[in-house]
This record gives structure tokens, C-alpha cells and sequence, in this order.
């Protein structure tokens, strides 16, 4: 069986995680992009599946899956998690992403597409917003500086 903590991968090599719990057969493990998952023990393994893993354990065909999340992903926990971003920082992230061209509107984006747009433009990754997310005043600090790095670059 697999130990928590522990970095195991799914047989077809799409997959992997840090393992969070173990319940009989069952194993819950966390993505990068901060999606929890459950497998079979038997569809999990410690080692990266031959050829599907580049250097560094990071998928082959999907080396950015980690930063990425699909709605698909979204669970109670990244709604709740948008939701305690600040306010101003929302808005100042709206503004920018808006004036992309063809962009369209921030409002009208879906959970896991705000949770990128927010992680891209601020520099503070999913797993840091979920981190930080019961101190909404350091959160707002982290993000901070990365926000105005991208208003110089777009200014």
C-alpha cells in the first residue's frame, strides 16, 4: 500500500498525485493543480509509468496539466477559495485580463477559468490562494506584488 505524503502515478500516465489518505482499497491523493482525486490502489503505482513521464515527473503530454484547472476539477473548496480573494484584487485582475483583446468579459468566466486568469495574472498558483486561504490579508499581500508586475506590463 502507499504511505501519505508519498508521490504516486496512475498507470495510464495521465495522472498523478501526492497521496492524502488511504481507506481500505481506496487512495485520495491531491494533484498539483490542487484537485484531489481517488483511485483503486491497483490503477496507482510509485513509479512513473515507462515513457509517459519527462524528467522531473512531470507528465509528457500534459507538463502544464498541474497549472491548469478544468470545470471538470472545481469542488466546494475552489469556490470557497475565489470567494475569499480580495475584492480589489478581483477587480484589478478583471481589468487587466479585459483589456485582452477578444478577452470578452471576467464575469462570465466559469470558476476554473477565473481561478487561472487570477492565478496567471497575480503569480500566486492555486495551491498558495488554498494555503493562505484562511488569512484573506497575507493572501491579498502575496498577490500583490504580481498583480503589479502585470499593470506595469500592461499599463
Amino acid at each position: 500500500m502507499f504511505s501519505v505524503g508519498q508521490w504516486v502515478y496512475h498507470r495510464d500516465g495521465r495522472r498523478s498525485g501526492k497521496v492524502l489518505e488511504c481507506d481500505g482499497d481506496t487512495v485520495f491523493i491531491e494533484q498539483d493543480n490542487g484537485a484531489e482525486l481517488d483511485f483503486k490502489a491497483s490503477d496507482l503505482t510509485a513509479t512513473p509509468p515507462e515513457g509517459a513521464y519527462a524528467p522531473g515527473g512531470k507528465p509528457k503530454a500534459y507538463a502544464m496539466a498541474e497549472r491548469v484547472l478544468t470545470a471538470a476539477d472545481i469542488t466546494p473548496e475552489h469556490v470557497r477559495v475565489l470567494g475569499i480573494i480580495p475584492a480589489r484584487t478581483v477587480q484589478a485582475v478583471a481589468a487587466l485580463f479585459e483589456r485582452r483583446p477578444t478577452a470578452g468579459r471576467f464575469s462570465a468566466l466559469d470558476t476554473a477559468q477565473k481561478l487561472n486568469i487570477i492565478a496567471e495574472i497575480t503569480a500566486v498558483p492555486y495551491r498558495t490562494m488554498r494555503e493562505f486561504s484562511d488569512r484573506a490579508g497575507e493572501l491579498g499581500l502575496k498577490m500583490g506584488k504580481g498583480l503589479a508586475d502585470s499593470q506595469k506590463r500592461a499599463g
